[in-house]
């Protein structure tokens, strides 16, 4: 059954920026949870109420990674910390590891809490095994949509219509594709092998000849305006998240104003409740500096962020925003309390591997879904 969702990307894309679903702002870090917070956070815990249920048997994982079906009922803080603790003293890593873990994905826990099991976290990790075999992984369904040709126009500075036709190649399909192979080698290695991305690649031919946008742009290839080419793609086909390209610089004309390098809408009807990453793509990605695939993964991890919260319940500051990250000095409020980016490097891989290790358990790789589970079954 195809669960439908609230709103239209339209909807969202003319009220406001609609931020609960379009994110392309930096939004601020939630502060120490105070008592009253903690109370509140207790009383709505789900964590993980479409996850893995106590004694519901996981498929089988490798030596060393047995399959984590922790109890979907709140846990206590404290008692997962000493655990941990016991288990450092004894060296055994690998339970300390899910007992740190427990104090993120199953206990009201505190920011102080949830920082110290975070800093134990980043330090145990590296040292207990990971899940390598991609067939045990939990599944995340995408598909990549390459519109090949743009047949553009808007009315310049000068009032003069300009006029654009772009093409994708086959080399710059090829390196489209290259940037999804490698984003999808992130989220499997950074999830610790708890999930992977199934892709599928549609090209649609026909060109795209509106985007969204007024007057002189910038314009975006939003999900709304492409829905007629979108549509017989998707019926009766269910995905979790779904990219468009649209090239917007190289061959004949200017290049096409546009407003981000990619946004991403976390959950629309037009295709069908997935996440939708609008790319108006530029030939020269990836960035100097920037490696193959992160924009995807930035943008996915959008998506993440509001999944947690959203679909599977855990409370929002469990998942930081992948905006949310610091140079080093930077002292100014918000953004990620751990997490500063060193000068020398070009790169936000180190943020994102932040994320998806630290603030990210195992468990809630491994329940990642788009969908109630409920839903899935009809």
């Amino acid at each position: 059954m195809v669960m439908k969702c609230d709103k239209t990307a339209k909807e969202i894309y003319t009220m406001g920026g609609g931020r609960d679903r379009l994110f392309s702002m930096r939004r601020k870090r939630f502060g120490k949870m105070t008592a009253g917070a903690l109370l509140v956070t207790a009383m709505m815990w789900k964590g993980a109420a479409y996850g893995a249920e106590a004694g519901k048997a996981g498929p089988p994982m490798q030596p060393g990674l047995p399959f984590l079906a922790a109890s979907t009922q709140a846990m206590d803080a404290a008692l997962c910390r000493t655990q941990a603790l016991q288990a450092e003293a004894a060296d055994n890593l690998p339970a300390a590891l899910t007992a740190w873990e427990r104090v993120i994905d199953r206990c009201p826990s505190t920011e102080e809490q949830t920082g110290e099991a975070r800093a134990h976290i980043h330090k145990l990790r590296p040292k207990v095994l990971r899940n390598t075999d991609p067939t045990k992984a939990h599944s995340w369904k995408v598909l990549v949509i390459i519109f090949r040709q743009l047949d553009f126009s808007w009315q310049g500075k000068d009032l003069k219509q300009v006029y654009v036709h772009k093409t994708i190649s086959a080399e710059n399909e090829q390196k489209i594709r290259g940037s999804i192979e490698a984003y999808g080698r992130h989220v499997f290695s950074l999830s610790s092998g708890m999930l992977r991305l199934d892709t599928e690649f549609q090209v649609v031919e026909a060109p795209v000849t509106n985007l969204a946008g007024q007057a002189q742009g910038p314009f975006s290839p939003a999900p709304h305006v492409l829905y007629p080419l979108i549509k017989p793609l998707l019926k009766d086909r269910q995905y979790d998240t779904v990219f468009g390209y649209v090239k917007y610089n190289d061959d004949k004309g200017p290049s096409v104003p546009a407003p981000f390098t990619a946004a991403t809408y976390a959950s629309i009807s037009e295709v069908n409740g997935a996440g939708f990453v609008m790319v108006p793509w530029h030939t020269n990605y990836p960035y100097p500096g920037e490696t193959d695939g992160e924009m995807e993964l930035h943008e996915w991890l959008h998506q993440i962020d509001w999944m947690f919260t959203h679909v599977l319940k855990y409370p929002d500051q469990r998942v930081p925003s992948s905006d949310e990250g610091r140079m080093e000095g930077d002292n100014r409020p918000g953004g990620d309390p751990d997490y500063f980016r060193k000068k020398e490097v070009t790169t936000w891989m180190g943020l994102y591997q932040h994320i998806m290790e630290d603030h990210i358990t195992r468990q809630m790789w491994f329940e990642a879904r788009m969908y109630p589970e409920k839903e899935e079954e009809k």
